[in-house]
């Protein structure tokens, strides 16, 4: 009886490992793709100054500020102030709420609990002053976060003709916000001017921009390769002074930076003046552009669509600083190339994840040799605190 136990049990087992390879061969996995440069070993880039490993960083209307926000577990904040040149920490403040822009002069803190944004004064972390009534919509996940512009007297608002912006946590629709442009008081709340909207106002991809007594809006490509239409109305009227259509695809990468692409050529230009401040002609189908301090990337596709055609270029004077072919990199998506001061070449690797807002399926640097194509080295896939801080840093 024992022997027929045994071999009973020694079939059962056979039967159950089997029934796990079966498993494991026909179960999809679940684990992220491979990524380019998987394999090569984990270097951090070197800093010239020691800046924290954290925070995510941003300018400040002080050019020799920039801020680090830490997001804690909690679900609080800390914004700190560090100086440019030394990574000295000037202050810092803990707080419930959401950096939420700047003016010209001052950084702007929501807190929700509240309804109050806080003016703080870069240099020395102080609040200059508070405004409240505010908009709960400001923060929330639906609202008009990504279509806003502030000055010091006004918010601007952009909202699209097919959204809806949520007032509060339990989902309800704030319905006085129009579709259109609106430009409000910080004091008083109340509306100093509404442009209604032209029919491309539908998906907001970039916030507005105000320079000096303008504000320009850029809506969405009607179609691939048409152009996108903008406007440039009045800071204080809201009266439309311009209304254009690019010849290519509109790259809006900072307040002052505008660039345009088409098939044919890349120039940067002075959307306000429609000034063409520089231009590159060439071969630059399905081409896509990033900036990283005052390198531009430009990756599109090569001549004979074989692979990649990548140029780095100066985006304050369109001079060229390297061209190289790239891969088609099938396992990550490539954001920007940087070259640095030893003219070591880093591609950089991002991707958002679809299912969480404001965070990263991978972000990450690769020290590569164009030559023989090869990753020599990375850094962690999760270095969304380094590419913050490469714009401010000189490697």
């Amino acid at each position: 009886m024992m022997i027929k136990v045994i071999a009973a049990l020694v079939v059962l087992s056979a039967l159950l490992m089997a029934g796990i390879g079966f498993f494991r061969e026909y179960i999809p996995d679940s684990a992220p793709k491979p990524y380019f440069g998987a394999n090569a070993e984990v270097e951090p880039m070197a800093t010239p100054v020691p800046f924290p490993d954290g925070p995510i960083y941003e300018a400040s209307p002080d050019p020799s500020i920039i801020t680090g926000l830490w997001r804690k577990a909690s679900g609080r904040s800390e914004v700190t102030g560090y100086d440019r040149k030394t990574a000295k920490m000037l202050w810092s403040i803990n707080f419930s709420g959401e950096l939420i822009g700047q003016t010209d002069n001052e950084l702007l803190m929501y807190e929700p609990g509240e309804s109050t944004v806080y003016f703080i004064n870069p240099v020395n972390g102080r609040t200059t002053r508070k405004v409240s009534p505010q908009p709960d919509a400001l923060t929330h996940p639906s609202s008009l976060y990504t279509g806003m512009a502030f000055t010091d007297q006004l918010y601007i608002t952009t909202k699209p003709l097919y959204g809806s912006v949520i007032r509060n946590k339990e989902g309800a629709t704030d319905t006085t916000l129009q579709i259109g442009i609106t430009a409000k008081n910080w004091l008083t709340n109340e509306t100093v001017w509404f442009l209604p909207p032209v029919k491309q106002i539908t998906i907001i991809e970039h916030r507005p921009v105000v320079s000096g007594d303008k504000v320009m809006v850029v809506n969405p490509e009607q179609k691939i390769g048409e152009g996108h239409s903008f406007q440039i109305v009045s800071l204080e009227t809201g009266k439309e002074l311009y209304r254009g259509v690019t010849e290519g695809t509109y790259f809006p990468l900072g307040k002052d930076r505008f660039f345009e692409r088409t098939n044919s050529f890349v120039r940067r230009i002075d959307p306000f003046t429609q000034k063409e401040l520089w231009r590159i002609d060439g071969h630059f189908p399905l081409g896509q552009l990033s900036e990283t301090a005052d390198q531009l990337t430009i990756i599109s596709r090569h001549a004979d669509g074989s692979q990649n055609s990548v140029r780095i270029v100066n985006s304050v004077t369109g001079k060229s600083i390297r061209e190289f072919d790239l891969p088609f990199f099938k396992e990550t998506i490539i954001h920007s190339v940087f070259i640095s001061a030893d003219n070591r070449v880093f591609l950089h690797f991002k991707e958002s994840d679809p299912k969480k807002p404001g965070k990263q399926l991978y972000d990450y640097w690769v020290h590569y040799d164009p030559q023989t194509r090869t990753a020599l080295s990375r850094t962690h896939f999760h270095s969304e605190s380094l590419s913050s801080l490469i714009p401010f840093i000189n490697l």
